[in-house]
């Protein structure tokens, strides 16, 4: 007999049952073991290795600032801190050149004098082109070769004569950075 409710009940279609990959043919096997262990691990690595970076940054970043520090505020006894240099008219002071004529005793307090003004630039000077870095370099080089031979001949009126230009040099060398800073200061 047909009701009414078996005329509308239409069974639903078949879809084929299809493999084309064959997949159902392949054997059943088990998940691989887990592998978060090893990836837990190398976590903790990374991180260890971030901490261990992280703190060798900040102990290099600590030790620049405590040199720093020390060069700005443990300064030898007499020379002039940073706040109270001369002006720069005074620094830049035509510098005696040494001649023929000078005596060793001359030639050492002018040594000693150039020294000093080198020592006021370097606090002022900040950061130099790699230039004139490259020749500040070998400028000091040089004086320290000469003063070991000072050493050895203490009285010798040629290697003063020597350390004094070079002193010099260094000094215009220094001179010139600060006057090219001031310029780019004042053209703010």
């Amino acid at each position: 007999m047909t009701t009414p409710a078996n005329i509308y009940r239409i069974p639903p279609p078949q879809a084929p049952q299809e493999d084309p990959l064959n997949l159902r043919s392949l054997p059943l096997v088990d998940p691989p073991e887990d592998g978060w262990p090893a990836v837990e691990a190398a976590l903790i690595q990374q991180k260890q290795r971030r901490s261990r970076i992280r703190t060798a940054g900040f102990a290099l970043a600590a030790t620049v600032v405590l040199a720093l520090a020390a060069g700005l505020y443990l300064r030898p006894a007499g020379e002039p801190a940073a706040s109270g240099a001369p002006e720069l008219a005074d620094r830049t002071a035509p510098q005696q050149e040494p001649g023929p004529g000078d005596t060793l005793d001359s030639l050492i307090a002018i040594s000693q004098q150039l020294e000093g003004r080198v020592r006021l630039y370097r606090s002022e000077v900040g950061g130099m082109p790699s230039n004139d870095l490259v020749y500040q370099v070998e400028l000091e080089d040089l004086i320290a070769q000469v003063d070991g031979e000072l050493m050895m001949n203490p009285d010798s009126v040629g290697l003063w004569n020597q350390r004094v230009v070079l002193l010099t040099d260094l000094s215009r060398l220094y001179e010139n950075r600060l006057r090219r800073d001031y310029r780019q200061m004042a053209s703010l």
